[in-house]
């Protein structure tokens, strides 16, 4: 309880920074959330246990099992509100990148400006494997491939999303 308690002031001073904008088309970022107006999405630029500081995500990538990581998810709605939740298996792999050729050795495959030091390995979606109930979808930011059979009690990494409310 002590880790969640930790993990949510953490979030808390990430959604409390300051603003940047991106060149591309689709995403922009605004200090720790990037957006993505293509799917309306707001991403957390930070995996859970990092924090947005200095224009970077400082600290330690905490790896959750899917229980673990909805009960935080649980937590931040009861005290914030807000609307975060795992991705979809098809909204993180829309994260993916191909890097140049030749790739550069255990650089993870995502846009490393927007989503800096990312975890090289497995990241949790919402998506049930459709083999059982224990696997669970995840992609790997490392190869850039998607698995359908991590266990659920399996600790992975964690991007938080949230649907972009337009005013």
């Amino acid at each position: 309880m002590r880790l969640i308690n930790w993990i949510l002031a953490l979030i808390l001073s990430l959604l409390l920074s300051s603003t940047v904008r991106a060149d591309g088309p689709q995403l922009e970022r605004d200090g720790p959330i990037a957006r993505d107006y293509i799917q309306n999405l707001e991403w957390m630029r930070c995996s859970i246990g990092m924090v947005w500081e200095y224009g970077n995500c400082v600290g330690d990538i905490v790896m959750l099992s899917v229980d673990e990581a909805q009960e935080l998810i649980d937590n931040i709605k009861e005290h914030y509100g807000d609307d975060w939740r795992l991705p979809t298996l098809n909204e993180l792999q829309s994260l993916v990148t191909m890097q140049e050729f030749p790739p550069k050795d255990f650089e993870p495959k995502i846009d490393q400006i927007t989503f800096p030091t990312t975890h090289a390995g497995l990241y949790w979606s919402s998506d049930q494997s459709f083999y059982a109930n224990k696997y669970q979808w995840a992609v790997n930011f490392l190869t850039g491939y998607s698995y359908n059979r991590s266990f659920t009690t399996q600790k992975n990494a964690v991007r938080l999303v949230r649907d972009y409310k337009t005013q």
